[in-house]
């Protein structure tokens, strides 16, 4: 008996750090043989030229992203309506993956004539993520935005019949590091395109799909291909 419980020790011994390994794995998702469909870089014909604004008053371009995984969404401080549940569940995938070195959110204001830096600084402070490097608040030309949105499969407009006087997608993109368009193909073999982050299972999948990423990004940059 006591050679038996020796070997059995033994055994888990031997098989608990391999599972322990795996298991660490799957949680960062490593161990996962998908790959998100390349959508292109959507600005490759005209290139998001302008200049925005970060929260700390910094100057911003999309090309600021270049290098990094980007989640990007847009909203507005004074939105009655869907902004605080996006931002609520952006900030749960943005503490899941935080952290990862390459990642970052973006939130564009639709609304930059109220949305001057100082207010989105006061924003980010709000919803606790003030002194993260990782979610950018930016500001800058209305018309350039709303470009902007409609160019990542996004929408923003001014719209006098929505609550708040703006209308934008309750979504969120996922740019590579090359600035190309990410997303997963659904069960039913449906490119989802856009991960609507007010519902609790996309905003899963968001971040399944983002460690995914992080995955391929890291044979990247060990200079193996896609």
């Amino acid at each position: 008996m006591q050679r038996t419980g020796k070997r059995l020790l033994l055994g888990v011994l031997l098989v608990l750090p391999v599972a322990m390994y795996l298991g660490s794995l799957m949680i960062s998702g490593a161990v996962n043989f998908r790959s998100l469909e390349d959508l292109e870089n959507p600005l490759a014909e005209k290139p998001d030229t302008a200049l925005y604004l970060r929260s700390d008053g910094q100057t911003w371009t999309l090309d600021s992203a270049r290098g990094k995984i980007a989640v990007v969404s847009f909203f507005f401080t004074s939105c009655p309506t869907i902004c605080p549940a996006m931002n609520f569940h952006l900030k749960e995938a943005h503490d899941r993956l935080y952290g990862y070195k390459d990642l970052i959110f973006i939130s564009i204001t639709v609304d930059p004539l109220t949305d001057v830096p100082v207010v989105l600084e006061a924003y980010k402070d709000n919803l606790g993520v003030a002194a993260s490097n990782k979610w950018d608040f930016i500001s800058g030309d209305r018309d350039a935005i709303f470009q902007l949105a409609n160019s990542l499969w996004l929408h923003a407009s001014q719209d006098s019949s929505a609550e708040g006087g703006y209308s934008h997608s309750q979504s969120a993109v996922i740019l590579d590091w090359e600035g190309h368009l990410r997303s997963r193909i659904t069960d039913d073999g449906n490119l989802l395109g856009a991960y609507d982050v007010s519902e609790p299972y996309l905003v899963d999948q968001l971040v399944e799909d983002v460690r995914v990423l992080v995955k391929e990004h890291r044979k990247v940059k060990m200079g193996q291909t896609k």
